[in-house]
């Protein structure tokens, strides 16, 4: 990470939001999360900023965002987890009841018992125990 990139970056972020997040200015991809040139590479912007002001993301976590709010920047809404755990928290955000929620797929067609394939996860056999 270089001065440049750290001065770019700073030069993206808007201090500004709600609740604390700190948000990139610019295009973001279709998940929301926005992407930073850094080290001849694009990347996670999330994922620079943790390293920038926290340190290396820890082998074999992710970064999951706590304010459930992908373009946040902010170290301290990041907390670096094991895949699964993110996936779980997620289940349980309001993303996951959206799509808990859902009553057609995503060309129209209404779900079914016979149609809809649900997958029990560890989170749903552990609550249902």
């Amino acid at each position: 990470m270089t001065n440049t990139d750290e001065r770019r970056f700073w030069e993206k972020v808007d201090l500004r939001q709600p609740a604390g997040c700190w948000e990139m200015t610019g295009a973001r991809c279709p998940l929301g999360y926005q992407y930073f040139y850094f080290n001849g590479r694009i990347g996670r912007a999330h994922r620079y900023s943790y390293r920038l002001l926290v340190g290396p993301i820890p082998e074999g976590l992710v970064l999951d965002h706590l304010c459930r709010n992908p373009p946040c920047v902010n170290p301290s809404h990041l907390e670096a987890v094991t895949t699964g755990e993110n996936t779980r928290r997620g289940y349980l955000s309001q993303n996951g009841q959206r799509n808990r929620e859902k009553t057609h797929c995503k060309r129209a067609h209404p779900f079914s018992d016979e149609n809809t394939v649900r997958i029990r996860t560890e989170y749903a056999v552990q609550a249902a125990l």
